[in-house]
């Protein structure tokens, strides 16, 4: 993809022994189901704790650094906090991943299980597991939970698309405006018109479902790993199609019940990660390359592009430039042979050491000044998965995807 300079290496080596220091502040020890689990809030501001244990943030920061001992806690801490029944106010439903451990009440209800891929991300990052370390026996260890995350996969697939609907806990919304990470909002929408189908989810739900193909091999339902595989198969089709913007020639941002949700965002680039390079036609990959070009920065891409409804440079998820984003960019460049995009998304190094390792960043082509997210903003000052980042190009840049 890239020559990789001795001076590089060396950078990210020293951003990676700097990040140490953050990960100590933010771990956490555990009880969950009789063992003591090491763990990581998710954010601090000052010396305070902002964000505690997310099933998302765990898994996320596992798979970017693939550190083992942190993979098979995380994948231990969400198998142990699957979803059990059906419960309007939380989200809750069976085999559901964990959204915030300690829920957090808003519009009257709790944002428990307020996230759609949690389960989607258990079975990619315990597949990526198994492939690094061949541990059957944690595999067969945690087959209960992994087995109920790949029911909740299905029951959520239709048609070939993974639909998000609270009607199935009961409820007419969540306590989230969006339940996937980019959850503060959609543009131009206060709710989606349920059932929604998020493009960036349905690409997870592909790489989901052939992990689920590898994990069953090793469990007791080895005979339904073809059927998955062709249900992934299926589930790319309608990525290409139903998710697509044909006259943009760029993915949507979602479907909801009353049609297209349209936006030139960093999910097209963040997808990209998740599929295989056969999977994706070249004339789709040249629309996303082509259409990304309106989302660069000097720190790498933004959430969303300028001049499209809602955007601002400082919203959280709607123009703001997200440091863990861009090795998911990065992973997906190099999968799909794209040197310029993996260019820009390693411009996130030479951000940490300028900003830090925030939560995000803003940057206002106008003024042409960064700034790291502001306590009015609601960001955090250390955050997990951006502690993550050095680590994660490290290995990219050594191993590959």
């Amino acid at each position: 993809m890239n020559v990789v300079s001795p001076e590089l290496l060396h950078h990210l080596e020293r951003l990676q022994q700097e990040s140490k220091a953050g990960f100590d502040s933010l771990r956490i020890r555990i009880p969950i189901d009789g063992n003591s689990l090491s763990l990581y809030h998710a954010g601090k501001k000052g010396d305070k704790v902002r964000f505690g244990l997310f099933g998302r943030d765990l898994l996320t920061t596992s798979l970017m650094v693939q550190e083992t001992q942190m993979m098979q806690e995380t994948i231990h801490f969400v198998c142990a906090t699957l979803g059990r029944k059906l419960d309007p106010v939380t989200g809750e439903e069976p085999g559901r991943g964990i959204h915030e451990f300690s829920p957090f009440m808003m519009r009257g209800r709790l944002t428990h299980y307020n996230a759609a891929e949690v389960s989607l991300l258990l079975l990619i990052v315990a597949a990526k597991y198994w492939s690094i370390t061949a541990d059957d026996a944690f595999i067969r260890e945690e087959e209960q939970g992994l087995i109920a995350a790949m029911k909740y996969l299905r029951a959520h697939m239709h048609d070939g698309l993974f639909l998000e609907d609270p009607q199935r806990c009961g409820a007419v919304r969540y306590a989230l405006r969006a339940t996937y990470w980019k959850d503060s909002t959609l543009p131009g929408h206060t709710d989606p018109e349920y059932p929604v189908a998020y493009t960036l989810v349905q690409a997870e739900a592909i790489a989901a479902l052939r992990s689920a193909a590898k994990l069953a091999e090793t469990l007791s339902i080895s005979d339904q790993a073809e059927e998955l595989r062709i249900m992934a198969d299926k589930a790319t089709e309608h990525l290409f199609t139903d998710l697509w913007d044909e006259e943009a020639n760029y993915p949507l941002l979602a479907r909801d019940r009353t049609g297209k949700i349209h936006g030139v965002s960093s999910d097209a680039l963040h997808m990209l990660a998740y599929l295989q390079k056969e999977a994706v036609p070249p004339e789709k990959l040249a629309g996303i390359v082509k259409g990304a070009r309106q989302l660069t920065t000097p720190y790498g891409y933004r959430t969303y592009a300028p001049g499209q409804i809602d955007y601002l440079p400082t919203a959280y998820h709607l123009g703001a430039i997200w440091p863990f984003e861009q090795v998911f960019i990065a992973r997906g460049a190099i999968v799909h042979e794209l040197p310029e995009i993996f260019g820009i998304a390693l411009r996130a190094i030479d951000a940490l050491e300028e900003l830090g390792f925030a939560e995000l960043y803003y940057w206002d082509e106008k003024s042409g000044l960064g700034k790291t997210e502001t306590a009015e903003a609601e960001g955090c000052d250390l955050q997990l998965w951006s502690l993550a980042v050095p680590g994660a190009f490290s290995h990219l840049l050594t191993n590959g995807a």
